[in-house]
């Protein structure tokens, strides 16, 4: 059977598809590329905010294209699905088969193959990233009930993975040529809480980073209110656990965060910049935050830009409020600050944020950093791209190396700065 898939969303999405992946290769399926060769093709949809369910229901419609005047199966499954499944059954009758999550890893079952695995589920996975890189999902679903966030309904309670389970899926990994874990999560910093009622997270890297092949560590989906000044101590102290971490502060002015039922203030974020240029001021860090919800005045807009001004994060996603069925925002105010003037907001952050990133960026000029090589440049095909610690992979900046020395992908090596290319990017040179 030749399978053709697509796989739409965040990392924590992409393992999932990766191990559909494995389980779909211990069936002796047939991966293709080209979807019109395919017999089967499976989609893994996000239905996050509006603008990543478009995404999703046009390329399912994109594939029921395909499918006219053959035999082809489309398979849809993930968030989309989990979220709209009675409507996506009426609304597109082209599509065969609509999995909700809890039936996702049946999928081979489901459309006639029989998986003979040898391993447990996530240690089959097929990586679809680079091999010197992967995702470790260390847990699924949220207990926060923030009120524009729909993920509690469609993923539900927070659940951890034991660490010994993660750990040998850690080992495999590294056994395959991965060299840079990338932790991820709905709520990172609040792994282990609900299976050891204690955070655990320091105690499964801490085991992670006796894996010899393993040079970097990645963290992402840190909650603020789960951030303390040990934490940042941790990530001072470890070897492995690169000086970055990913945490979405969603706005900076109370009336909002509360309206937002975050759980902390202005203050809290703060605290933790604080914390960082005390212990580790050399750090970066990735954010991100909501313009134009519905009770955001044009005076919270303008605090939370100069707040972003001053606070100098380094790298920061801007998203236009999406009002979304089943929380408790769209339950409790209505949708009223129009596209238009969200999309100024959302720009006008950009535009603050882009001069910020530039002149972090700059103030590395001249230094010499240590680069892990992604690949080649598809424009130049021997000039060699990677990335420093500050920038994490398909998300942040990338380092382009100029250099006469063979380099792989996989490769770590020491070089100089040298100049900031299209603001977010940086060139080095190998002496």
């Amino acid at each position: 059977m030749k399978i053709g898939v697509i796989s739409l969303g965040c990392p924590k999405n992409l393992v999932d598809t990766e191990v559909l992946l494995g389980k779909l290769n211990a069936s002796n399926a047939q991966f293709v590329s080209n979807l019109e060769d395919a017999d089967v093709i499976l989609i893994n949809t996000c239905g996050f905010i509006d603008a990543a369910k478009e995404e999703s229901i046009n390329t399912i419609l994109e594939a029921t294209k395909l499918k006219e005047n053959s035999d082809k199966k489309i398979v849809v499954t993930g968030c989309l699905v989990e979220r709209y499944k009675n409507e996506l059954e009426k609304e597109i009758p082209e599509v065969d088969m609509f999995i909700d999550l809890k039936q996702e890893f049946q999928i081979p079952e489901k459309i006639g193959l029989q998986p003979k695995l040898k391993k447990p589920l996530y240690q089959n996975r097929i990586l679809t990233t680079p091999k010197h890189t992967a995702y470790l999902k260390i847990s699924e679903g949220c207990d926060h009930t923030c009120a524009f966030c729909a993920i509690p309904n469609i993923r539900g309670k927070h659940r951890s993975r034991p660490i010994d389970e993660l750990v040998e899926e850690a080992k495999i990994l590294a056994d395959q040529g991965v060299k840079e874990i990338n932790i991820v999560s709905q709520d990172t910093s609040f792994y282990g809480i609900d299976i050891y009622g204690k955070p655990m997270l320091w105690e499964l890297i801490n085991k992670i980073e006796k894996i010899d092949e393993i040079k970097w560590i990645r963290l992402y989906y840190l909650y603020p209110t789960t951030v303390n000044e040990d934490f940042i101590k941790n990530i001072r102290d470890s070897e492995k656990v690169v000086k970055y971490f990913e945490m979405p502060v969603q706005h900076s002015e109370d009336k909002i965060l509360k309206d937002m039922m975050r759980g902390y203030r202005k203050r809290k974020i703060q605290q933790i910049l604080e914390w960082k240029e005390k212990h580790i001021p050399d750090a970066a860090i990735r954010t991100s935050v909501i313009v134009g919800f519905p009770t955001e005045t044009e005076k919270d807009f303008e605090n939370m830009k100069e707040f972003i001004k001053n606070a100098k994060f380094d790298w920061l996603g801007v998203f236009e409020y999406s009002h979304e069925e089943g929380t408790p925002a769209f339950e409790k105010y209505e949708d009223i600050i129009p596209k238009e003037e969200k999309i100024r907001r959302k720009n006008e952050i950009l535009n603050v944020q882009e001069k910020i990133t530039e002149e972090k960026n700059r103030q590395l000029i001249g230094k010499e950093v240590e680069i892990l090589i992604d690949g080649f440049s598809e424009e130049w095909e021997n000039l060699p791209i990677g990335r420093i610690y500050r920038s994490a992979y398909e998300i942040d900046g990338i380092t382009y190396v100029e250099t006469t020395e063979p380099l792989r992908a996989g490769d770590f090596i020491k070089a100089k700065i040298k100049d900031v290319v299209d603001v977010v990017d940086t060139v080095a040179y190998l002496e």
